[in-house]
């Protein structure tokens, strides 16, 4: 949450190469990394945020929700923040989201915001909730599952692949990753970066919360993240909520291979941001709005 902004909003190849097995256990991680499979097919994603605080919300949700179940989504992702803001923080409204987030049609990954957690009376028991409530398998929510590989101790930092491009979701609460596991975080983004060059990946996407170019993200992650973008040498987008304004742009103007994208809240809560991603393009990644009715 943004000390500005105080209102903020609900609700592979056919293996990995040998060289990033060894990585991955190098690196400690529980689950092993799922394959990279076949290069080259194009498929599109659904991208959500901050949504749901109010009951008018809430229907602007259910109304995203089904206009998403008419595209042919391999996943959906929501980037954080399922609860207005100061509002009780408790098992009940994480078990009413998980719920509905099981309605989506295809499979759903969400990684936490500040407003149900960090911001919350005692945010490691909160923390500690959510994860018991949305993180307790490899399986992702909705309706149609994935497998996922979770980072041991910080389950709800997730890795996945598809047809040659790596996706990674990190627990950055806004504002600034107040009280996240940065360290966790970097080892994450780091193994995410190593397995995805060991495969010759085609892209990568990382999800999170904290807008790190408003003042956000620790300095150490925000540093990774660059280094090893400019090393990867290929598309790299960086998917954040936060800060309530929708924008897909290149706020480093030294690494031309990243794109930030900024999903949708408040009056935009009907709206929601479609990722085609095509492997076998320069760009690898395209993005355009839909508006649900």
């Amino acid at each position: 949450m943004r000390p500005y902004r105080r209102r903020r909003s609900l609700l592979g190849l056919s293996s990995v190469s040998a060289v990033a097995a060894l990585l991955l256990s190098a690196a400690g991680f529980a689950a092993a990394m799922p394959s990279v499979q076949a290069a080259g097919s194009s498929f599109q994603i659904g991208l959500i945020g901050d949504t749901g605080y109010s009951a008018g919300q809430d229907a602007d949700l259910f109304a995203v929700r089904r206009s998403m179940a008419g595209y042919p989504l391999a996943f959906e992702a929501h980037d954080g923040d399922i609860q207005k803001q100061g509002s009780p923080c408790t098992d009940s409204r994480l078990q009413y989201v998980r719920d509905v987030f099981n309605g989506f049609a295809a499979p759903f990954v969400y990684t936490p915001g500040d407003n149900e957690w960090a911001n919350c009376p005692g945010p490691s028991s909160r923390l500690s909730a959510i994860r018991r409530t949305f993180f307790a398998s490899s399986q992702t929510l909705g309706k149609n599952r994935m497998t996922v590989s979770r980072q041991s101790g910080t389950p709800e930092n997730a890795r996945w692949s598809r047809y040659g491009v790596f996706f990674a979701t990190l627990n950055v609460p806004g504002p600034r990753g107040s009280g996240g596991p940065i360290s966790a975080d970097v080892a994450w983004l780091n193994a995410t970066f190593d397995a995805a060059r060991a495969a010759g990946a085609a892209g990568v996407m990382i999800i999170q919360q904290d807008d790190p170019f408003a003042g956000g993200t620790p300095a150490t992650l925000q540093s990774a993240l660059k280094k090893r973008t400019i090393e990867f040498g290929r598309p790299v987008v960086l998917v954040n909520g936060d800060t309530h304004i929708h924008r897909v742009d290149k706020p480093w103007s030294d690494v031309p291979n990243f794109t930030r994208v900024e999903t949708f809240a408040e009056s935009g809560s009907r709206k929601w941001v479609k990722a085609t991603v095509n492997p076998s393009s320069a760009a690898v990644f395209s993005f355009t709005s839909v508006t649900a009715h």
